[in-house]
């Protein structure tokens, strides 16, 4: 902390305006196995930190991983050059009053903070036994499955010191770990892929063998897949496939994307972009989150913001530059992937309220319909400009309200404000791919493109 109140205090000694630091102090480990042999074991500390200097309403932005005095020293002279040559820009900001504070210090505020010590404490060694066993779950599971194409064991803990030249100063941890497994499985000369991840923020919740199963099962569930006619039937989305549709349609949310005119929700505030039961919330302080914690990448302090309620548009995200350009206030969401990047917009724990009844229900109550499970290419399946989308996908039919066989090599096509206003159920089932979360929800109908 005190090496980013001395890169602030020279900076402004050095004729800044306004400045801020950012540290980062991240130990990481990911393990990779095949074959039932671990390949690579990679334990990494990446340290640094990253300072912004704003002069004249120049920004400029450098960073290094030498923590001395003397490199940041040597960072603020390089930036205090250099900022005289930028554009001037009158939203540039350093966060401070316009954002607000949060007071006291950060890693007080447990209710705002996601952090297990046992990830960083656990020997490698028993991190190594749980990739293993993450995979060898995989392979066991079926005779069918014939092989291991990515098993990944993974885990992170870090601290981030803040400071600035408008009061904000702090520091806090955070913590997550996780796993991927991907698997062939082979009947005859049919050969399909699954795979499974998750992450979690305690160490004790990670269980590589479900992992490992689940990867398993949606490879070997795939087998014997083929297409369908082309036809128009309800569809229900699986809630990794809806988690990933969410990341789409958040980053149409980011303001910066909003006032660059690059996104289809611009002009859209208080208007109806869904279904009355969709409601989108970015929960920077969710308990228990992957991304909760009690500041954003800028130090502005996190909350949560519902973005789409019954169905009406009410919040775009915000960072300071683009609130201040917009002449609101952020709403704590620049994010920033460690010390070397300046960060930008983006969500925190981001999820779509759940409803009720369990996806087995929804499932039940569709007479002829797809299920679906993969989709390939989802975001550049999207038109950005139109929300047109036809995108490659592979699931399951449903006839009498039972899964029946799978599908591939079809497409589903249709818009995606219909697609949202046509959602007509949202299930009890929240389920959270990293720091996305999902329910299995139903759309009315949607077009299946598949063989003539």
């Amino acid at each position: 902390m005190d090496l980013a109140a001395l890169a602030v205090d020279a900076a402004r000694r050095a004729g800044a305006d306004a400045a801020e630091a950012y540290i980062s102090d991240t130990e990481s480990v990911q393990i990779d196995v095949s074959g039932r042999q671990v390949e690579t074991v990679n334990a990494v500390r990446e340290a640094g930190i990253g300072v912004r200097v704003l002069k004249e309403q120049k920004l400029a932005f450098a960073s290094t991983n030498e923590l001395s005095k003397k490199a940041v020293q040597g960072v603020v002279q390089g930036l205090m050059n250099k900022v005289v040559f930028h554009s001037a820009d009158e939203a540039n900001v350093i966060a401070g009053e316009e954002a607000g504070v949060l007071e006291g210090g950060w890693a007080s505020h447990a209710e705002f903070i996601t952090y297990d010590p046992r990830i960083a404490e656990v020997p490698v060694q028993e991190k190594i036994k749980r990739a293993i066993e993450l995979e060898a779950s995989a392979l066991d599971t079926s005779p069918k499955v014939v092989g291991s194409m990515i098993t990944i064991y993974q885990d992170a803990t870090s601290y981030v010191y803040l400071a600035n030249s408008n009061g904000i100063a702090g520091w806090f941890p955070s913590a997550g770990c996780g796993g991927v497994a991907e698997v062939s499985a082979a009947d005859g000369d049919d050969h399909q892929s699954g795979s499974f991840f998750k992450a979690c923020v305690k160490y004790a919740d990670f269980d590589p063998r479900e992992v490992g199963r689940l990867a398993a099962e949606n490879a070997v569930k795939m087998l014997g897949a083929r297409p369908v006619a082309s036809m128009e039937i309800p569809l229900v989305v699986s809630p990794e496939m809806g988690a990933q549709l969410l990341s789409f349609i958040v980053a149409m949310l980011s303001a910066d994307e909003v006032q660059k005119g690059r996104s289809l929700f611009a002009g859209k505030i208080d208007g109806e972009v869904a279904a009355a039961a969709f409601n989108l919330i970015d929960d920077g302080r969710l308990k228990g989150g992957l991304s909760t914690a009690p500041v954003d990448g800028e130090g502005a302090p996190t909350q949560t913001t519902p973005l789409i309620v019954a169905g009406v548009l009410k919040a775009y995200l915000f960072d300071s530059y683009c609130a201040k350009k917009g002449k609101t206030k952020s709403t704590g969401n620049r994010i920033r992937q460690g010390y070397s990047s300046a960060g930008g917009i983006g969500p925190t724990n981001l999820y779509l309220k759940p409803g009720e009844g369990t996806a087995e229900e929804i499932i039940g109550g569709i007479d002829r319909g797809f299920y679906l499970t993969q989709a390939i290419g989802l975001f550049a399946g999207i038109d950005s400009a139109s929300g047109d989308f036809s995108i490659p996908s592979a699931g399951f039919m449903i006839e009498k309200g039972k899964l029946t066989f799978p599908v591939r090599g079809i497409s589903i096509g249709g818009n995606l404000f219909e697609f949202l206003q046509a959602v007509d159920r949202i299930g009890s089932d929240l389920t959270w791919f990293q720091a996305v979360g999902s329910p299995t929800f139903s759309v009315k109908t949607i077009k299946i493109g598949g063989a003539s």
